[in-house]
């Protein structure tokens, strides 16, 4: 038998379920559309490193917002995806465009991480 406050605790958890499961649906849509407007303003002027910065800021914010994977090894592959690309397009390292990529891509993937556990407090509040 479940006595009263193990109701409540389970209650409680699956409301908490639920709302994580509403942020991740609304994620699913905003987080692409962010990783486009992204890659608009940071990629290289090469449809090549467009569509490989879309790809990576949108696997990138999907494993950080929704899986809410390691935020260090996301970085670390972004800066790698970076310097990657950097040296693709211009076949030598241009300090100027990687800042500008790097810039544009790594504090987009932190505040996604940290705004992550406020969207689920927030959609877990009673509306009013």
């Amino acid at each position: 038998m479940i006595d009263q406050d193990q109701q409540t605790l389970l209650n409680a958890l699956s409301q908490q379920m639920l709302a994580q499961k509403r942020v991740d649906r609304i994620l699913k849509i905003v987080l692409p559309i962010l990783a486009l407007l992204i890659t608009t303003i940071c990629a290289n002027m090469t449809w090549q490193s467009t569509l490989g910065t879309f790809i990576m800021l949108t696997v990138a914010f999907y494993a950080v917002g929704i899986k809410r994977w390691s935020i260090w090894l996301w970085l670390v592959l972004c800066v790698i995806y970076g310097l990657v690309d950097n040296y693709l397009t211009f076949t030598t390292l241009q300090i100027k465009p990687l800042r500008l990529q790097m810039v544009g891509m790594l504090p987009f993937l932190i505040i996604i991480y940290i705004a992550r556990p406020y969207l689920d407090k927030l959609m877990q509040q009673p509306k009013k």
